[in-house]
């Protein structure tokens, strides 16, 4: 009986040294070369000297998340083409997407994770490489994700995301003396404490962090409201009456982290005088999406001042301009506006969504581009 049980013993010892030694190899990332894939740029207005909000549409892939340095670069470059257009100024305020810093959960991982042309075969090779944190992240997570994986991935790797991300936004702001308003990611119940993210065990929320021009990163996150049926099962929604207003160089700023642009209740949440912009950091899922028929809401009941003949009828851009900030933003008499999408190529989930921008009762939708795009508002 104890020779089975040495030789059991031993085996398990050599699997655990193999296993260590598999997970921990292949993790050399690729050079850093970022490509920026911008397809197009736009100004609208000219500069007042009231400051100026610039929207980006990153195009990102896997590689781009594979270390801080990788992240650093990418968005790095798309701020250096602000700069070379002179739309750079103590005032200005730079949006980023939703979701830009949720795929920081790949940071560090094996080489095939970038490479693997589905997210499952990603995920798979992420959760196979950090078994024991994936585990303990998956015993730990709370009744309310019903998604236990995709819970786990993300909670396994949250105390690292916070840092990447708040590091690399901290940077890039302090570099070029703007306010930034990081897009979002997905952390567990995340606080602000000594300008530093700080995450705990607990359900995962989809926050957003703004920057100051000195790399400070402002006390209050945002958090989303109005999580899609895709998020629910793993992502807690927060109460729109804590939607915040930022007292940003532009003046009063609310953002509301995209399906929270959809309701009513946001916007009645956020309404005071004097504010000034509504930003829309937003991810749409799958490529060409936009020119589908809209299916309608997700998530949450439809509002009463919707048109429910429009479902199933209009594009999917149709209900974006006719039911999102575009055209709520004027039941609450705020002059500016700015919807921005998250592009590119991560895994097979795909992309789509444009720039959305209003200016003063102008609604202003550039022609869909494939790649990245770009806008400068000058407020006036």
């Amino acid at each position: 009986m104890k020779k089975v049980f040495s030789i059991s013993a031993v085996c398990l010892v050599g699997f655990l040294i193999g296993y260590f030694l598999w997970s921990i190899t292949g993790r050399t990332p690729a050079p850093i070369t970022p490509q920026l894939h911008i397809d197009s740029s736009f100004v609208v207005n000219t500069d007042a000297g009231k400051g100026n909000v610039i929207g980006i549409n990153t195009y990102m892939i896997p590689n781009d998340y594979s270390t801080k340095e990788h992240f650093f670069a990418k968005l790095d470059g798309y701020l250096w083409e602000c700069k070379k257009q002179n739309w750079l100024t103590p005032k200005t305020v730079v949006i980023f997407p939703e979701y830009i810093g949720a795929w920081l959960v790949v940071e560090g991982e094996k080489r095939s994770v970038y490479s693997d042309t589905t997210i499952d075969k990603a995920l798979t090779t992420f959760v196979t490489s950090n078994f024991f944190s994936y585990i303990t992240s998956w015993f730990m997570s709370p009744d309310s994700a019903t998604d236990k994986v995709k819970h786990s991935v993300f909670a396994a790797k949250g105390k690292k995301m916070a840092k990447v991300y708040t590091e690399v936004f901290s940077e890039l702001s302090k570099k070029y003396g703007v306010t930034i308003i990081a897009g979002s990611t997905l952390l567990q119940k995340p606080t602000v404490k000594k300008n530093k993210i700080i995450v705990k065990n607990g359900s995962l929320e989809n926050i957003t962090a703004v920057f100051n021009p000195d790399g400070s990163l402002h006390p209050t996150l945002t958090r989303k409201a109005f999580p899609i049926d895709d998020e629910l099962p793993f992502v807690i929604r927060c109460n729109p009456s804590d939607l915040p207003v930022y007292e940003l160089p532009i003046g009063k700023t609310s953002v509301m982290i995209c399906a929270d642009s959809w309701y009513p209740a946001s916007y009645e949440n956020v309404k005071q005088d004097g504010l000034t912009f509504i930003a829309v950091p937003s991810y749409t899922k799958s490529d060409y999406s936009m020119n589908s028929t809209w299916l309608g809401y997700s998530g949450f009941n439809t509002p009463a001042d919707v048109n429910k003949d429009d479902i199933g009828k209009i594009t999917l851009q149709d209900a974006w301009l006719k039911y999102t900030m575009p055209t709520r933003i004027k039941k609450i008499n705020t002059p500016f506006g700015m919807t921005v999408s998250l592009r590119g190529k991560l895994w097979d989930l795909g992309a789509d969504g444009e720039l959305m921008i209003y200016n003063k009762g102008q609604v202003i939708c550039p022609p869909p581009m494939k790649g990245a795009s770009m806008v400068c508002l000058w407020l006036n």
